[in-house]
C-alpha cells in the first residue's frame, strides 16, 4: 500500500483541478530514505505519533484519497516518488510499513491494487 510515505510523495502535492499540484515534484526522496531520523520523523507524523511538517501534513491529508484511487490525481513524478518510497520502506523498514498499512488500510481493501501499482 502506497501508504508508505508514499505517502510522502503525495505529501508534496496539493489539489489542483484534476491533479495534485506539482510544486514539490523536485523533492529528494533519497534525502528521506538515507536519513533514518528524518524517515522516523515523517513516519511518526503519518502515524499520529509525532508532529508534522507542513509538507508531510499535506501528504497525510491526501493519502486516503491517493490510496483509494491508486494515485489517480498524482503527477507522474509523484507516482514515481511514491513507488520508490513505498518499495524502500517496505523492504528496509518493515516495522514502519506494517504500522502504516494497519493505520491506512486496516481491512486490506487496497492491498491488491497497490501491489499491482508498485509493480507497474
Amino acid at each position: 500500500m502506497k501508504v508508505v510515505l508514499l505517502t510522502l510523495c503525495f505529501a508534496l502535492g496539493v489539489l489542483a483541478q484534476d491533479k495534485y499540484e506539482s510544486v514539490n515534484d523536485d523533492f529528494d526522496v533519497s534525502k528521506v530514505l538515507n536519513n533514518d531520523r528524518l524517515l522516523q520523523s515523517y513516519a511518526k507524523c503519518l502515524l499520529n505519533k509525532g508532529p508534522c511538517t507542513s509538507e508531510v501534513k499535506e501528504v497525510k491529508a491526501k493519502l486516503p484519497e491517493a490510496l483509494e484511487t491508486r494515485c489517480a490525481k498524482c503527477t507522474d513524478k509523484q507516482k514515481q516518488m511514491g513507488k520508490v518510497l513505498a518499495q524502500e520502506v517496505k523492504k528496509n523498514h518493515p516495522d514502519i510499513w506494517k504500522e502504516l498499512v494497519a493505520m491506512y488500510d486496516p481491512q486490506g481493501k487496497y492491498q491488491e491494487a497497490w501491489k499491482e501499482f508498485l509493480q507497474e
